[in-house]
C-alpha cells in the first residue's frame, strides 16, 4: 500500500509540475478526440483516406490495408466469410515474443481489439492512421512498441444534410485450388510406392478407375462434388450527414452478407447442413455538440451485429484438408444402395458432411461508445482547455449448433480390388458411424474495456514563436473469459512543442504509464522522445523557388515499451500440478502440486529506442515525396535461459529479460497529381524496407556459429543443404551406402532419398549440418503502386501490391500436399515427376513411399520457395451520371464496375505464393455497385 501511495505522489507531482509549464506557453493537439496525439510534425507517420479503402470489396475491414499503408504489412487470413482476420506487423518483426497482431488499434481516439474493428464499415471511416516512430509512439507507454493504427470515423457537417446511399454486388471465386491426380494416376502411382516400400500392391487392375460411373472403382472430383465456382456478395448502406453550428451529426446503417463456395450444403434440409454464410447490420452514430461558447460534446455509439453459418462438426480447414487428402478412388459419393459412400481410412465423406451433419451458428454482438468533452478555459488564461473522455467497448459471441450424425457404408473388397458378395449376390458393406443427435449453445467469447481519460491542452503563439502542449491522465481496465486478472494500466503522457516562424520545430513527447502485471515498485516506466525539424522551404535561400514547393527535414529519438499477455505475474512463485498418489484402503487418489519456476522479481517490459530520419518534400505542386530511414533496438525481451540445471534440485529458472533485436529499414512513398486539365490523373508508389537480426539471445553451447540464432533475422529457416537425390551407385549389394557416401542419422536411406551436403564434413548428416536459407515467412519488402483517372464523368483507379524477400516452406505450409500416400494422403501435381531409377536423373521429387520417412521430411531447402508476390488487389472504372436538372433531390449517381484479386503473380506453380492454397481458398471478386447522392 506504501509503494502504490508513492507511485501516485510521483503521478501528481508531474501534473503540477506540467500544469506550471502550460500555464506559461503551450498548444493543442488538432486532433478533437479526447486522446492528446501530438501534432505529428516531427514524427513518422502515414495516413489513408477512407475513400481509398472503399475499392477493395472484402469482408474485413483490415484486409483493405494490404500493402496501401508503407511500415504496416498485413498477412491474410483465411478466405473463409466472416474468419478471414489478418495479421499485422508493423515495420516487420523485432521480438520473438511480440508477434502479429500486437499492434495497437484506437477508434476515435479509444483502444478497442482487433475483431470489433474488423467489422466496421468502409464507408464510415474517414481515415486510417499509421503511428510508427518513437514521438508519435511514446504516449502509449509500455503498449506502444508494436505501434498504433489510429482509426477516425466521420463526423458530422455544419450544412445541410446529406444523404448518400450504396449498393454492391458481386461474385467470388477462389484464386487458386491445388491439383490434384485422377483415380487413375493415384491407383498406378500408389502401386508403384508400395513397390518401393517392398509391399504387395492394392490395386489389381488401375485400369478400371478409368471409368466415370463404376461406383466399385470410382473415380470422383472431390472438388466438384463439394464446392460452387462462384459465391455472391453484398453490401448496402446509407448514410446521413449534416447538422448546424450547434449541433453535427453523422449517421450510417450497413448491411454486409457473404455467402461460401459450399455446393448444395442445404440441399435436403436446412436444419441438416448450411453453406458458409457471413453477414453483419452495422449501425453508427456520431455526434457533436456545442452546448455553449466553451464547451462542446462528442458522442459516439457503434453497434454490430455478426452471424456466421458453418456446417456443424468439422471446420473449413478440416473440410478443405480432406478435400485435398481423399483420393479420387478412394469411396463413391454414394453407393450402388444410396447410402452415403465412406472408407475406414478416412471415414470423411465431404458432401455427407456438409448435407447432413448439422449447422453452426456463431452470433456476435459489438458495442463501443465513448463520449467525450472539451471545455475552453479560456477565462483563466486565452487557449488553455480542459479534455476529458469515458469510453466502454464490449463483445460477445454465443453459439448455437445442431448437430448429427448419420452412418456411411464402406463396400467391402477382396484382394483383388472387387467387391464382396454375400450368398444372395448382394455386396457387403460396413457400416461406419451411427445415428445421433445433439443441440447446444453457450458463449465462446466475451470481452469488456473501459477507459477513462481527462487532461489538459494549451496553445498559444508570440510573434514567430509558437508553444504547442497537453497532458493526458487515463486509466484502462480490460477483461475477457478466460483471464482470471484483468488487465489494467493507468497513468500519464503529454507532450510540449515549439516552433520558430513555423521553420525550426521541436516536440518532445512523454509518458508515465504503469501495469499491474509487475511488481509493486517496479510497475511504472518513464517513455521520452524528442524530435527535430526543419523547413528549409520556409527559408530565404528556397522561399521564391519554382521547383520547391515545400522540404523538411525531420528526425527523433525515443523509447516505447511492450508488455506480454502470455507472461505475467513472474514476480510471484507459482505452484504447477505434479504426480498424484493414493490414500487411505479405497486406495484414493489425490492430485499433487509442485513449485514452479522461480519467481523473477525484476520482470519487466519489453523496450524499444528508434532513431527516426525523415524527409518530406512537394515539387512543382504536383510530387510529393515522404521517406523515412529508421533504426530500432528492441532490448529485455523475455526468453527462458538455456542453462543446464541438474534435475535434482526440483527448479526451474523464470523468464528473464535478456533478448535482443536490432530492426532498420525504409519506408518510401511518392505521389504525383495532374489536376491542371480535363484529363486528371495520378500515379502513387510505396515501399517498405525492414531487416531484423538477433543480436542477443539465451542459447545453448553450439559447435558452429550458424547453429546459432544469434546474427540471424527472426524466424529465418534453417535447414539441410539438398544436394540431389542418392542414386542406386551409393549403394553395394546389401543396399548400404558406400564408403563415403553421406549417410542420414534420421532414417536409412535408399535410391531416391532426398541427399543433403555434410557441412562438418564428419560423414553423417545431422542438426549439426542445418545452415541458414534466405529469408523469413515475414516479407522485409512490400511494394504499392496507384494509377487513376477522371475525364469526362469516368473514373478509373487501379492498385498493385508486392512482396519481396519472403520464403515459404512446403513442409511447414502444405505437408498433406507435397506427401503423397503418407498416412493415407492423396497426390498431387507436385509430386507426379518422381525419382525412379529410369529417370533419376530428371526426377524433382523423392522416391514415393507409403511409409513415413524422417530423412526426406527434414527441413532443408528442398522444400523451401520463392514467397514473393504481386497481385493487382483493386481494380475499378466509374462513371458519374451527370445531374438531372429536372430531378432537383438527387446531387449525383455514379455507377461503378471493380475487381478485387483478380490477378496475381507468383513464382509458386499450382499453389497461390499468399496462402499456399491451403484451407478455405483466397478470394477474387467482380462487383457492380451504384452511389447515389441526395
Amino acid at each position: 500500500m506504501k509503494q502504490i501511495r508513492k507511485e501516485y505522489i510521483k503521478l501528481f507531482a508531474c501534473i503540477f509540475s506540467f500544469f506550471c509549464f502550460l500555464t506559461a506557453r503551450a498548444q493543442t493537439s488538432s486532433d478533437t478526440s479526447s486522446v492528446s496525439v501530438v501534432k505529428h510534425r516531427t514524427g513518422s507517420t502515414f495516413t489513408l483516406s477512407g475513400e481509398e479503402i472503399q475499392r477493395m470489396m472484402v469482408g474485413n475491414l483490415l484486409n483493405t490495408l494490404q500493402g496501401r499503408i508503407p511500415g504496416l504489412t498485413v498477412e491474410t487470413g483465411s478466405g473463409e466469410p466472416g474468419y478471414d482476420n489478418p495479421t499485422l506487423y508493423l515495420r516487420g518483426q523485432s521480438s520473438w515474443n511480440i508477434g502479429g497482431n500486437k499492434v495497437l488499434i484506437y477508434l476515435d481516439g479509444y483502444e478497442v481489439d482487433m475483431n470489433a474493428i474488423s467489422s466496421l464499415s468502409a464507408y464510415e471511416i474517414e481515415s486510417v492512421t499509421l503511428l510508427k516512430d518513437a514521438l508519435a509512439l511514446a504516449p502509449f507507454g509500455l503498449q506502444g512498441g508494436a505501434g498504433v493504427l489510429w482509426i477516425k470515423t466521420l463526423s458530422g457537417s455544419n450544412d445541410k444534410v446529406k444523404i448518400s446511399a450504396n449498393a454492391r454486388y458481386g461474385i467470388q471465386s477462389a484464386i487458386e485450388l491445388p491439383s490434384v491426380v485422377n483415380a487413375f494416376d493415384f491407383t498406378s502411382n500408389y502401386n508403384k510406392a508400395l513397390a518401393n516400400d517392398g509391399l504387395p500392391v492394392k490395386y489389381a487392375n488401375p485400369e478400371l478407375y478409368k471409368a466415370t460411373d463404376d461406383p466399385f472403382h470410382p473415380n470422383v472430383d472431390w472438388y466438384k462434388e463439394a464446392l460452387k465456382n462462384t459465391s455472391k456478395i453484398q453490401d448496402y448502406n446509407v448514410s446521413f450527414r449534416g447538422g448546424s453550428p450547434k449541433t453535427r451529426y453523422f449517421v450510417l446503417m450497413n448491411y454486409t452478407d457473404f455467402t461460401g463456395l459450399y455446393k448444395n450444403a442445404d440441399a435436403i434440409d436446412k436444419d441438416f447442413g448450411t453453406n458458409a454464410r457471413y453477414n453483419k447490420i452495422n449501425l453508427r452514430g456520431n455526434v457533436d455538440l456545442q452546448l455553449s461558447k466553451s464547451l462542446s460534446v462528442t458522442a459516439n455509439i457503434s453497434a454490430i451485429t455478426e452471424d456466421k453459418n458453418t456446417p456443424a462438426g468439422f471446420t473449413a480447414t478440416e473440410l478443405f484438408d480432406n478435400l485435398l487428402r481423399i483420393p479420387a478412388a478412394a469411396f463413391p459419393v454414394h453407393n450402388p444402395n444410396g447410402t452415403w459412400g465412406t472408407s475406414s481410412a478416412y471415414n470423411f465423406n465431404p458432401v455427407q458432411r456438409l448435407q447432413r451433419f448439422g449447422i453452426w451458428n456463431s452470433h456476435t454482438r459489438n458495442l463501443q461508445t465513448n463520449v467525450s468533452f472539451t471545455e475552453k478555459l479560456d477565462a483563466i488564461t486565452k487557449g488553455l482547455a480542459l479534455k476529458g473522455g469515458l469510453s466502454f467497448s464490449n463483445q460477445y459471441v454465443g453459439f448455437y449448433q445442431k448437430q448429427f450424425g448419420q452412418p456411411a457404408y464402406e463396400i467391402s473388397k477382396g484382394a483383388n480390388d472387387e467387391p464382396l458378395l454375400n450368398a444372395n449376390g448382394e455386396v457387403i458393406y460396413i457400416q461406419r458411424g451411427s445415428v445421433s443427435e445433439n443441440i447446444n449453445e453457450g458463449e465462446t467469447s466475451h470481452w469488456n474495456r473501459t477507459t477513462g481519460q481527462i487532461g489538459l491542452e494549451y496553445s498559444r503563439t508570440f510573434g514567430k514563436n509558437t508553444w504547442s502542449g497537453s497532458i493526458l491522465a487515463k486509466r484502462q481496465n480490460y477483461s475477457k473469459n478466460g483471464l482470471v486478472y484483468e488487465l489494467r494500466n493507468q497513468g500519464l503522457s503529454g507532450n510540449v512543442s515549439y516552433d520558430y516562424n513555423k521553420t525550426y520545430l521541436f516536440d518532445f513527447v512523454a509518458s508515465y504509464i504503469g501495469s499491474t502485471d509487475f511488481a509493486p515498485g517496479k510497475r511504472y516506466g518513464f517513455f521520452p522522445a524528442a524530435g527535430l525539424g526543419w523547413v528549409l522551404s520556409n527559408e530565404d535561400f528556397l522561399n521564391n523557388s519554382t521547383a520547391i514547393s515545400y522540404l523538411k527535414l525531420r528526425a527523433t529519438y525515443g523509447k516505447v515499451g511492450n508488455t506480454n499477455e502470455d507472461r505475467r505475474f513472474l514476480y510471484q512463485q507459482w505452484a504447477t500440478g505434479a504426480g498424484s498418489w493414493k490414500l487411505g484402503t479405497g486406495n484414493s487418489t489425490r492430485d499433487g502440486r509442485k513449485e514452479g519456476s522461480i519467481a523473477n522479481p525484476d520482470a519487466t517490459w519489453e523496450e524499444k529506442t528508434t532513431l527516426n530520419i525523415g524527409v518530406d518534400l512537394q515539387l512543382f505542386k504536383k510530387l510529393t515525396a515522404n521517406i523515412d530511414v529508421f533504426s530500432e533496438k528492441r532490448s529485455g525481451i523475455l526468453e527462458i535461459p538455456n542453462a543446464d540445471i541438474p534435475a535434482f534440485t526440483g527448479f526451474s529458472l523464470q523468464y528473464m529479460n535478456t533478448g535482443e533485436v536490432k530492426n532498420h529499414g525504409f519506408e518510401a512513398s511518392l505521389s504525383f497529381d495532374n489536376n491542371d486539365h480535363n484529363f486528371k490523373y495520378y500515379l502513387r508508389g510505396s515501399a517498405a524496407f525492414a531487416r531484423n537480426e538477433i543480436t542477443k539471445k539465451s542459447e545453448e553451447a553450439q559447435p558452429f556459429d550458424y547453429l546459432y540464432a544469434r546474427g540471424y533475422r527472426l524466424d529465418q529457416f534453417k535447414g539441410l543443404a539438398f544436394e540431389g537425390f542418392y542414386q542406386e551407385g551409393d549403394f553395394d549389394a546389401n543396399g548400404l551406402p558406400k564408403q563415403g557416401v553421406v549417410t542420414s542419422s534420421y532414417a536409412t536411406v535408399k535410391p531416391g532419398d532426398l541427399k543433403f551436403k555434410d557441412q562438418d564434413n564428419n560423414g553423417v548428416i545431422n542438426n549439426y549440418d542445418m545452415v541458414p536459407f534466405d529469408y523469413a515467412k515475414l516479407p522485409e519488402v512490400t511494394l504499392g503502386f496507384n494509377l487513376g483517372f477522371r475525364f469526362k464523368g469516368f473514373d478509373f483507379d487501379a492498385y498493385m501490391q508486392g512482396v519481396l524477400n519472403r520464403t515459404v516452406s512446403l513442409l511447414n505450409d502444405t505437408y498433406i500436399y507435397t506427401h503423397p500416400f503418407v498416412n493415407n494422403n492423396n497426390m498431387t501435381a507436385f509430386s507426379l515427376n518422381n525419382w525412379t531409377p529410369e529417370n533419376a536423373a530428371t526426377a524433382e521429387y523423392p522416391r514415393l513411399s507409403t511409409l513415413s520417412n524422417k530423412n526426406n521430411d527434414q527441413q532443408s531447402d528442398f522444400w523451401l520457395r520463392n514467397g514473393n508476390f504481386f497481385k493487382l488487389r483493386s481494380v475499378e472504372l466509374g462513371y458519374t451520371i451527370p445531374k438531372i436538372k429536372s430531378v432537383k433531390r438527387i446531387e449525383n449517381i455514379r455507377i461503378f464496375l471493380n475487381g478485387t484479386n483478380l490477378f496475381t503473380l507468383d513464382k509458386l506453380e499450382d499453389l497461390e505464393a499468399e496462402r499456399l492454397s491451403m484451407g478455405y481458398p483466397l478470394m477474387k471478386a467482380v462487383t457492380f455497385g451504384m452511389k447515389a447522392r441526395f
